[in-house]
């Protein structure tokens, strides 16, 4: 199946347009075109992750062969919905993402970026390590970015994607 056959009814047709249409900038590595067929393990995925009774799975495959998509575009899909529903910023952690290493944490973030844009803002993420300033001077926030890039904000709105260092976390 394809990403658009997907949307009408396994994914949100948001969803699927968002990771369509990434930024211009982040359109080359993050693109992911409805005409595409996404691999046989990731369609697995999401159908066991979008069952309503909460599910594990364990995905096992190669290094590039779309792991991390498993599990984000499910989460991705239920925001994506939820927005929808409430017509707004989704405000609150409802995905934590662990990862080892600041390295790993910081490789998602033009991912999120991309698949968070079409939001305009109402799915925020934060990359929460060390490097996390308390507060960032106003004219360096871009407006545009789904990214909380430092600590007040996440705070005061916590965005539902959180991605903190396990030093952090502790």
């Amino acid at each position: 199946h394809t990403m658009q056959a997907l949307s009408s009814n396994l994914l949100s047709s948001e969803l699927v347009e968002a990771m369509n249409n990434p930024p211009k900038d982040l359109v080359e590595e993050y693109s992911f075109p409805k005409t595409r067929a996404p691999y046989e393990h990731q369609v697995k995925a999401w159908k066991i992750l979008s069952n309503p009774e909460p599910q594990s799975i364990i995905v096992s495959s190669g290094t590039g062969s779309g792991k991390t998509e498993c599990f984000m575009v499910p989460i991705l899909d239920k925001l994506y919905r939820e927005q929808k529903e409430i017509q707004g910023k989704l405000i609150g952690v409802r995905a934590l993402f662990l990862y080892p290493l600041n390295a790993l944490i910081n490789s998602q973030r033009d991912r999120l970026e991309a698949w968070t844009s079409a939001s305009k803002g109402n799915i925020r993420f934060c990359l929460y390590n060390g490097n996390t300033d308390e507060s960032t001077p106003r004219g360096n926030v871009d407006p545009s970015s789904c990214e909380i890039r430092d600590q007040k904000p996440l705070r005061e709105t916590p965005p539902p994607f959180l991605v903190p260092s396990t030093t952090l976390l502790e």
